[in-house]
């Protein structure tokens, strides 16, 4: 009688076991029975942080397009190859002799490629004032020669970015002098429906470069403005809509040329305080003296802006990080390297604009197995926090019980959305995963709030 109650405990307990693993897979049925999915493509893989256990793999080896997930591999990388304590420095010398209140000679800035110089997202890092302020030190009154912006990288925008895309704020390309988040602001005003938008002006000028507006004010709330141009264009046009009646509207564009923006800015503030920049061609150059070392937030930090705030143009910074020549290539050998294997990897930028990458399931949960293990609360912590961080709110507004439990980067595109991060079960167990959809139909709203249903099958 004894073995006959143990035996039905027994069933009883691998009964309820049973039912618990099989939630998950229930879960992805019900994902995959979604309209949304009805023509689209999808990969997911999850695994357990632990000991690398396949939790579910759905074409976990597909490549699919996975949008903004591919600054995982660019962030997690550059702390591998440069340490979470690295720091861009960036030197500013002056040449020639100061007599009389003049300098003789030029102010001349090493560029290093630091991404920060007057960030938004740094807003204590104020190098155009440093500067500023340093040339005063010297009790300069008039700098006879330039301001020049010396630096012997050769940085170019990624082949396979849109055209759509390359002249507007999320377009902001890495360069070898970057200002102000490689972006300027056009702000209009509106009036009714159908009637074209007065645009106010340009914050920072742009020099050299026209804008044509053909803006026109609509009904509704929406931005559905767009700016067109190249990064050798003299000419912006600004085609699109806007909300009507607003006195101030404002939209964002990329900068194409940071440092003649720049130059520009610091020559205003200077010639400000009374320090006149004649701009003379002064032969020889003579005595070179340091006047300020500039050093940039540490490499965690910008990490963690790269992945909280999904900024491109940090994530092309951390790309130059890992190899100034080839990314891609490096990126490849890398993951072999470290036995996340780069199977099915084909990249052409590092922050994941460009719509021709395409990357397995599997690789990015692979790559935060060995995150989480190698590079820790640096990497970790770097990623969208489900009830703090805004990204994940699409996932998580009707799935509260993802709150706090939830860590990932997103991506989207049209026709995708992505996600790759951690996921702490109620047992405390970590998972690692990766959902990559592309080519949906419908809601994008519909689609991640079922997201984040089949995710809280695992809590």
């Amino acid at each position: 009688m004894v073995g006959k109650r143990f035996g039905l405990l027994l069933c009883c307990l691998w009964g309820l076991s049973s039912g618990l693993r099989g939630q998950p897979s229930e879960a992805l049925e019900r994902l995959l029975e979604a309209v949304e999915l009805r023509h689209a493509v999808i990969g997911i893989s999850v695994k357990t942080v632990a000991d690398g256990r396949i939790v579910i793999d759905r074409s976990g080896d597909k490549s699919l397009q996975p949008a903004s997930v591919c600054k995982l591999l660019s962030s997690a990388l550059a702390l591998k190859e440069k340490g979470a304590d690295f720091h861009y420095t960036t030197s500013v010398w002056r040449t020639g002799t100061i007599a009389d209140g003049k300098l003789n000679g030029d102010i001349v800035i090493e560029s290093n490629g630091d991404p920060c110089f007057d960030s938004r997202y740094f807003p204590e890092y104020k190098f155009t004032d440093r500067l500023v302020d340093a040339i005063r030190q010297l009790n300069i009154r008039q700098i006879r020669g330039k301001i020049r912006i010396e630096n012997d990288k050769q940085v170019v925008l990624p082949g396979s970015w849109l055209w759509e895309d390359i002249s507007n704020y999320y377009g902001a390309a890495y360069f070898p002098f970057n200002y102000k988040d490689n972006t300027y602001y056009l702000r209009f005003r509106t009036g009714l429906p159908g009637e074209k938008t007065v645009l106010l002006n340009v914050d920072p000028e742009q020099p050299g470069v026209r804008f044509v507006n053909e803006v026109k004010a609509a009904e509704g709330n929406t931005d559905d403005a767009w700016i067109f141009g190249g990064p050798y264009s003299k000419e912006m046009h600004i085609l699109g809509t806007l909300p009507q009646k607003r006195e101030v509207f404002q939209i964002k564009g990329a900068m194409h040329r940071p440092d003649l923006c720049f130059l520009e800015e610091i020559g205003k503030k200077l010639n400000k305080i009374g320090i006149v920049v004649g701009g003379v061609e002064i032969a020889g150059g003579g005595k070179k003296e340091k006047i300020e070392t500039f050093v940039s937030p540490a490499l965690k930090d910008i990490v963690r802006e790269t992945n909280k705030k999904s900024i491109n143009l940090f994530a092309e910074a951390l790309g130059q990080l890992v190899d100034e020549i080839n990314y891609p290539e490096r990126c490849r050998v890398l993951l072999d390297e470290i036995g996340v294997g780069a199977s099915g990897v084909v990249l052409k930028d590092a922050c994941g604009l460009s719509a021709a990458n395409a990357v397995p399931a599997e690789v990015f949960t692979n790559l935060l197995l060995w995150a989480h293990k190698m590079l820790g609360w640096n990497f970790v912590a770097s990623l969208p926090l489900a009830g703090t961080d805004a990204g994940l709110n699409p996932y998580v507004a009707a799935n509260p019980a993802l709150k706090n439990k939830l860590r990932a980067k997103t991506g989207s595109f049209a026709g995708v959305r992505c996600l790759s991060g951690y996921l702490t079960t109620e047992r405390g167990e970590i998972l690692a995963f990766t959902i990559l959809v592309n080519h949906f139909d419908g809601s994008p709203s519909l689609l991640q709030k079922k997201i984040g249903e089949f995710l809280c099958s695992f809590l």
